[in-house]
């Protein structure tokens, strides 16, 4: 009979609220924060943007499973993109993507399980307070996205219990909740921070539409501690959490506000360098395709280049979702963009694309065609855009170089864009392909 568990390791496992920052402004994770407190090593498998299957494909559980083992505990948290690649679905009461999301994390917890690593798995947050989704979708909607959370938490409980004592959950759902609708719970010594919709990067629970600050993090750092406690308690009695002394370092409520300044740029407005934490920045979600095919678009342009140290540019991408500097007094354009990128951009050519032979390029902002002047393309308060190259079908055949994006870059350019264009626009449901490897 187990009295105690006892751990050399700590390896987390799934998307980007427990690892993959390359901005440095939310971490450190929970995770690291619980190895830390634990007296442990820890090892960071989590990879932003992972979907279920692309974890798999990946082969991330496998590489843990094969270097560690008894003595790990895995802290995963996956399904938040199979959530969001689902939500045109999830508006329309359909929920059925929960039973695949259920296969695979079954695939990857048989797996741990199978080479005795013990796993904290989380639920997910109620999804209808994530800005990213109701910033999209309309109120009456919703509700859609707490019923299929409530759905999801429910049958990772029934999974786990399968398990036994191997696998535990950790309940995010509700310490999120907590954090979120009782100001006590995010109050520390004496300074609130701020709860959503606002975002900020030192003293909000959210840096952006997706992830928690650092401060954010270790809330539920101290939530999560609890949960090991109770779940993986050891012999030698409970973990210590976070002292307010240490979350206030993680926070800076001394710092002077600046979310009224604007920023003006002499000079060059693509080559401006500064620190984009400190700013006022809003996202917009890009697609391209050629004759319906995804053109993959690669990770943080502009970000941490030989010009620009530890900074951005004025814009730059994390597959598909690109952070607009909103402060900055000078008219940001599309074209901008695509200059800092260093790719071709015009009413004649995308990127290899051309019009050549009878072909067309069509641009949609939030759904609808732009047809003002290309050489300067607004995007002020955009939530999407949708780039369209079509060439005649006697000429497909040049293009076939252009291949299916793999992973989560295609699929969050189908589905976040979709989502806008479907919601906005109603311009006819499309049928999204999920991709399987």
């Amino acid at each position: 009979m187990q009295t105690g568990f006892q751990y050399h390791t700590i390896a987390s496992l799934g998307d980007s609220t427990l690892g993959s920052d390359p901005t440095g402004y939310r971490g450190p994770f929970a995770s690291i924060h619980a190895a830390n407190l634990m007296g442990i090593e820890y090892y960071e498998g989590a990879v932003g943007g992972d979907r279920s299957w692309t974890l798999i494909n990946a082969g991330r559980h496998t590489n843990i499973a094969e270097n560690y083992g008894n003595g790990t505990l895995v802290t995963m948290m996956v399904g938040a993109w199979d959530f969001i690649d689902s939500d045109i679905n999830i508006v329309n009461g359909d929920y059925s993507f929960i039973d695949e999301l259920e296969e695979n994390i079954t695939i990857i917890l048989d797996v741990l399980v199978e080479s005795e690593i013990d796993v904290l798995v989380w639920n997910l947050p109620n999804m209808s307070f994530l800005p990213f989704l109701t910033q999209i979708f309309p109120t009456e909607v919703h509700h859609h996205f707490t019923e299929a959370s409530i759905l999801w938490a429910e049958r990772l409980d029934e999974m786990a219990e399968r398990y036994g004592s191997d696998v535990q959950v950790f309940d995010l759902m509700t310490a999120s909740d907590d954090l979120l609708q009782n100001a006590s719970a995010r109050t520390i010594g004496g300074e609130e921070v701020i709860s959503p919709p606002e975002m900020c990067d030192k003293n909000c629970i959210m840096i952006d539409s997706l992830h928690p600050t650092s401060v954010g993090q270790g809330l539920l750092a101290n939530y999560m501690m609890e949960a090991i406690n109770e779940k993986f308690p050891r012999l030698e009695g409970d973990y210590p959490l976070l002292t307010d002394e240490q979350l206030l370092d993680l926070a800076d409520f001394g710092m002077s506000e600046t979310v009224d300044e604007v920023i003006i740029i002499e000079g060059d407005l693509t080559k401006a360098c500064f620190d984009w934490s400190t700013s006022i920045y809003r996202q917009m979600y890009l697609t391209i395709t050629s004759n319906g095919v995804d053109i993959p678009i690669p990770s943080y342009v502009g970000f941490n280049t030989e010009v620009c140290r530890q900074s951005t540019h004025v814009m730059y991408t994390g597959e598909s979702s690109v952070n607009i500097i909103a402060s900055v007094e000078n008219n940001l354009s599309l074209n901008d963009f695509f200059e800092i990128w260093g790719e071709n951009f015009s009413s004649e050519q995308v990127m290899g694309f051309t019009t050549a032979n009878g072909g067309s390029i069509r641009v949609f902002i939030d759904g609808v065609e732009f047809n003002g002047d290309w050489s300067k393309i607004p995007i002020d308060d955009a939530i999407s855009v949708e780039i369209q190259h079509n060439s005649p079908l006697d000429s497909l055949q040049e293009n076939e170089g252009a291949q299916s994006t793999s992973g989560f870059s295609a699929l969050l350019s189908g589905l976040s864009i979709l989502a806008a264009i479907s919601i906005f626009s109603n311009r006819g449901n499309r049928e999204k392909i999920r991709k399987r490897f």
